[in-house]
């Protein structure tokens, strides 16, 4: 009895995830270069049930197999590309294709696809949070006039050239993690460089479907909902054994 209250319940603390995971999604779903995630689970390890003794028992005492439930195995990024929509912002940037830009935070260098960048007043190229822009020859600083970026990364200010946005990419994005702020750090993975194109004026939105996020959350929750009755019966079932089976 206490198997199938305990295989309820991990039912309900995975759903209760993939519902967190599902909501944070739909919040991101107008974020600039967002990229949702997703949820994996698994079943816990499967055991023999044998049984001995008794009519009509196979030789071996082989009956089948059960397990305890599921759990959350991984947490996963989807990095496909969101729509590129056009802004007309001079400093608004988005990477059509494969690459990230790079920005130099207090935690050290990170990465992003959000390139809704403004400059701040010292006239260097940061993110919405403050964070430098970074360029091949360092933090990219722009002082008043024409700033013009071609599909390579150039950026040139009235007509002359002054610094490279440093666009990398990675051969292997199971290497990168989310940080929050919309940047991702990377674990033992070397950046390369990327063949994405720069398009100034323009901005990437999340790759996130809001139709697609309800009609699964909706599904979570009729899951959660059911191992919830299900562990409600068992303990009517356990509150009768004691309080009134036991009287007996």
């Amino acid at each position: 009895m206490l198997r199938g209250l305990y295989t309820a319940s991990s039912g309900m603390i995975a759903q209760q995830k993939i519902v967190d995971v599902l909501s944070n999604n739909i919040a991101n779903v107008n974020t600039s270069g967002y990229k949702k995630d997703t949820v994996t689970t698994m079943a816990f390890p499967d055991f023999m049930v044998t049984r001995s003794g008794g009519d009509n028992v196979p030789y071996n005492g082989y009956i089948g197999n059960m397990d305890y439930g599921v759990l959350v195995e991984t947490f996963n990024t989807n990095f496909s590309e969101g729509n590129i929509e056009k802004t007309d912002g001079k400093l608004d940037f988005a990477i059509d294709g494969s690459g990230f830009f790079t920005v130099s935070t207090p935690n050290g260098i990170r990465y992003t696809r959000d390139g809704s960048f403004t400059l701040n007043s010292n006239g260097y190229l940061v993110t919405k949070d403050g964070y430098y822009v970074m360029g091949q020859n360092g933090p990219i600083q722009l002082n008043n006039g024409d700033i013009s970026v071609d599909d390579f990364g150039n950026i040139s200010l009235n007509g002359q050239t002054v610094n490279k946005l440093n666009i990398v990419d990675f051969s292997n994005y199971s290497t990168l993690r989310k940080e929050g702020n919309n940047l991702f750090f990377t674990i033992g993975g070397q950046a390369i460089p990327a063949s994405g194109a720069v398009k100034q004026g323009y901005l990437e939105g999340s790759n996130v479907n809001p139709v697609d996020e309800m009609v699964t959350m909706i599904s979570a929750m009729r899951t959660y909902e059911a191992n919830q009755k299900t562990v409600s019966a068992f303990d009517e079932t356990l509150d009768k054994a004691v309080n009134e089976v036991g009287r007996i």
